[in-house]
């Protein structure tokens, strides 16, 4: 698909450009297309580049076991520098379990985030398990300042996400997480404190807007897939032997360790 642009604008191969995000994201150095000064989106063409990508990657046997949302929060917001949220995939091959060390180079400005993530049951409008998670990201900027554009089209710079041994079923209703607590450590650290009220309509309202997102794409969540609902506190940098704790006051705890001696 190529849509002619205006003079002075390179046109938009929304395969060719595919292509390249996909090469640029295995070699760890993703959205190199945005150095090209020349090169305009519109935010239905960079969610057009963003579905593409994960086809390639369904092609060559990745799975999508779900879906996050991001920017949502005012925290967020006033980091990136956007007022609006944003969607992603979530890849199975990215998944890890709580404990992991994780090597930065295998990332772009390695950077995570604490937040809830709920799994979808049968009735794609229910949760069957609610449970707090590190996501990971490649947080680069490759024109500042930062786009909805450029987010969208790197995948809402989701590189993976660090999930619990065990997640917890639903013992007290899905309202509950408005007042669960999540609160991020780094090297012992309290970076932050916030409750599931910074997120709009909390995280179940975030699930709604990605089935209302995914809806205009013919697009579904499907039962028993991830939706990641967005963090209530900003990014934080992750730096050779960092250890993060993300704590939840009735969830459990995920970990994650940077490789590396500190630095």
């Amino acid at each position: 698909m190529t849509r002619a642009k205006e003079q002075n604008e390179l046109p938009v191969n929304i395969a060719e450009l595919a292509k390249q995000q996909l090469i640029d994201y295995d070699s760890h150095r993703p959205g190199s297309l945005f150095e090209q000064p020349r090169l305009k989106l519109s935010i239905a063409d960079a969610y057009a580049l963003q579905f593409e990508v994960a086809r390639l990657r369904e092609q060559r046997g990745e799975a999508i076991a779900g879906y996050k949302i991001g920017c949502i929060s005012a925290a967020m917001q006033a980091q990136l520098g956007l007022d609006q949220p944003v969607f992603g995939h979530v890849f199975d091959s990215e998944l890890h379990l709580s404990g992991v060390t994780l090597d930065p180079a295998n990332y772009d400005g390695l950077a995570i985030e604490g937040e809830f993530a709920v799994r979808i049951g049968d009735d794609i409008r229910g949760v069957v398990s609610e449970f707090v998670v590190i996501e990971l990201h490649n947080y680069v900027i490759r024109r500042p300042p930062l786009t909805a554009q450029e987010l969208i089209a790197n995948n809402a710079i989701h590189a993976g996400a660090v999930l619990p041994a065990a997640e917890r079923r639903i013992l007290r209703g899905p309202g509950e997480l408005l007042q669960e607590s999540i609160a991020v450590f780094r090297n012992g650290e309290n970076l932050g404190t916030a409750t599931g009220r910074a997120l709009p309509d909390g995280p179940l309202g975030s699930v709604a807007r990605l089935a209302r997102h995914l809806e205009q794409y013919r697009k579904n969540i499907h039962p028993g897939q991830l939706v990641l609902t967005g963090s209530p506190l900003p990014l934080y940098p992750a730096r050779c032997g960092d250890k993060f704790v993300v704590r939840s006051e009735h969830l459990a705890a995920v970990t994650a360790v940077i490789l590396g001696k500190p630095s």
